[in-house]
């Protein structure tokens, strides 16, 4: 999971936890289908002087946990979290 968590916070520049609200748009809702979109906690783009430079995908814990996981460590790396 932390691979797909990974690759779409870098893809969308967003975190994962997000998607949940966007695919309750029924526009966006498709979507959820998608075999590389990851709708759950733990994935957060890795963000450097307002540029994506990749993502980080956390799995292990429930989502909370994983997200607090990937918050921490980006915090602690000293990159800025995402505001979404």
């Amino acid at each position: 999971m932390e691979s797909s968590a990974c690759r779409t916070a870098a893809s969308f520049h967003t975190p994962t936890h997000a998607w949940n609200d966007y695919l309750a748009d029924s526009r966006v809702a498709p979507l959820a289908s998608h075999p590389r979109l990851m709708a759950v906690g733990g994935g957060y783009p890795i963000i450097d002087n307002d540029r994506c430079v990749g993502g980080l995908g956390i799995s292990g814990g429930t989502h909370e946990q994983d997200q607090q996981a990937a918050e921490e460590a980006l915090a602690a790396l000293g990159f800025e979290l995402p505001a979404h």
